[in-house]
């Protein structure tokens, strides 16, 4: 069996989402999600349930009044956030796990996925752009490629990385040429066997490459262009997480100036903290050590 079959069956094989999780995602054909909708959703998780209204009547969000359910928390920390918070929570199994063949933990695969996540949340909100659940949904899940393709990459990375020094090319390209596939196409397989809404599956696809995409959109650009940010800033670096780059022309459609990239930058650190807050169930400045 190819080395490229071997992955398609790993791909096939690779577990299926949490039903929870599946069930929120499918809201996201609903561009305007509504609090009812995602509440309906999550009532019937107790663990869940939990975690939201110990993040609800959490010292760091400056409340005093007690909140003692799922309205009056979506009411105290809105609907987007709940969102968030729930989907993070749900799929945190999933990407909390070590990755050999790119040296990450699970940790750090984890950080730089939630930290991609607030990274295009937070884009959305300074372009205006109305489908910010999406594209974070997108943006969390865009290196869900490399679990599956991490043994692979750790049988061939020097070979990989031979080829990136030798053509000056990005580490996908050269990932692709050796085993067949790259990570980006591996977590797009991935999307699509979890039925996601066909621009998270391109976003995640077309991360590293977003002129790839069959259809430019401003989800792909937007997860490309935080994806490239963060790497920068250091947020779950791996060994192959210098040898990529970013793409001008994405910068170019979404109209991002360097006044934006630095405001959307310096908000990230406070979003991680909220993120690390909710889905731990710590305040925020027990979650700062973990950045």
């Amino acid at each position: 069996m190819s080395i490229k079959d071997r992955i398609i069956e790993k791909v096939s094989s690779f577990p299926t989402l949490p039903t929870m999780a599946s069930k929120l995602l499918g809201l996201l054909n609903d561009p305007e999600i509504s609090a009812s909708e995602i509440g309906r959703v999550i009532q019937y998780d107790p663990a869940l349930t939990a975690n939201l209204l110990k993040a609800a009547n959490s010292a760091y969000l400056g409340q005093s009044c007690s909140v003692a359910s799922l309205s009056e928390a979506f009411f105290r920390l809105g609907t987007k956030w709940v969102y968030q918070m729930s989907v993070s929570s749900l799929i945190y199994s999933n990407l909390h796990r070590p990755v050999t063949g790119y040296e990450l933990s699970g940790d750090e695969l984890w950080r730089h996925s939630v930290a991609v996540a607030q990274m295009s949340d937070i884009l959305c909100r300074h372009l205006n752009v109305k489908s910010a659940a999406a594209v974070f949904t997108a943006g969390l899940l865009h290196d869900i490629g490399k679990i599956i393709l991490g043994e692979f990459v750790s049988d061939s990375f020097e070979d990989i990385q031979a080829i990136v020094k030798e053509k000056k090319i990005p580490f996908e390209e050269a990932e692709k040429q050796v085993i067949g596939m790259d990570h980006a196409e591996v977590g797009g397989m991935t999307a699509q066997k979890w039925k996601f809404p066909p621009a998270i599956v391109e976003s995640i696809r077309c991360h590293h490459r977003p002129e790839k995409a069959e259809t430019q959109s401003e989800t792909i650009d937007i997860v490309h262009v935080a994806d490239a940010t963060c790497l920068i800033q250091g947020f779950g670096i791996g060994r192959d997480d210098i040898l990529y780059k970013l793409n001008n022309d994405s910068v170019d459609r979404l109209n991002i100036t360097g006044k934006i990239l630095e405001q959307a930058t310096s908000e990230l650190v406070t979003a991680l903290e909220d993120i690390d807050m909710m889905v731990s169930g710590k305040p925020a400045s027990e979650a700062v050590g973990r950045l």
